[in-house]
């Protein structure tokens, strides 16, 4: 069975101009003094990544290593409400293989995956399963290119690959896209981005 995808409406403007950066240098460096500071100094704001609870300054005590990883994933926090989960569950892989037979602006991936947060010695992730960002400036073009694609990926309908083994019907599979149609609808209501993990 694939692993499950998870999708959150994403403050990605907030998280560029304050937080990413930040993370960059701090997994550069292994110095996590910033990212505790940033907590620090946003309590009140910045959520347990785990039970999705706002932190108090106590706030280490949830800490599980306390490592730059983990301090990332609470410091996000600011920027999306983790009890407020709206993924394509287990669709999402075939899905994504559907997606990389139209003719897409962006690279297929971006549409489900997101994009890393990285430099040449550092990867944001987490989870340890994957963790992306789809930015609030695309947003629009995306969801209105999912629409107007829907059409041309109702009639060409499962794409033919011979190494693939769909595990989904065809209409699962239009439900899905409907999903993503859905959740890149709401990203684009409140001018946000997403993020995308499993």
């Amino acid at each position: 069975m694939s692993m499950e995808h998870k999708a959150y409406i994403f403050n990605t403007n907030g998280f560029n101009k304050e937080l990413s950066k930040l993370i960059i240098t701090s997994g550069n460096t292994g110095n996590s003094a910033p990212l505790k500071t940033f907590i620090n100094n946003h309590i009140g704001k910045v959520k347990s990544a785990y039970t999705g609870d706002l932190l108090n300054h106590n706030w280490e005590r949830e800490m599980e290593n306390g490592g730059i990883q983990e301090l990332a994933d609470f410091a996000m926090t600011c920027y999306y409400s983790p009890e407020e989960e709206i993924g394509l569950s287990y669709d999402w892989d075939e899905l994504l293989v559907a997606i990389s037979m139209l003719s897409t602006t962006f690279e297929p991936d971006y549409y489900i995956l997101g994009r890393t947060l990285e430099s040449e010695i550092f990867k944001l992730d987490p989870g340890g399963m994957g963790i992306g960002f789809i930015y609030a400036e695309d947003i629009a073009v995306m969801h209105n290119e999912l629409i107007n694609l829907k059409q041309s990926f109702i009639d060409n309908g499962m794409p033919k690959l011979e190494d693939v083994v769909y595990e989904i019907a065809f209409p699962e599979l239009i439900e899905a896209y409907e999903e993503l149609i859905l959740i890149y609808n709401q990203a684009e209501e409140i001018n946000c981005g997403l993020l995308m993990t499993f």
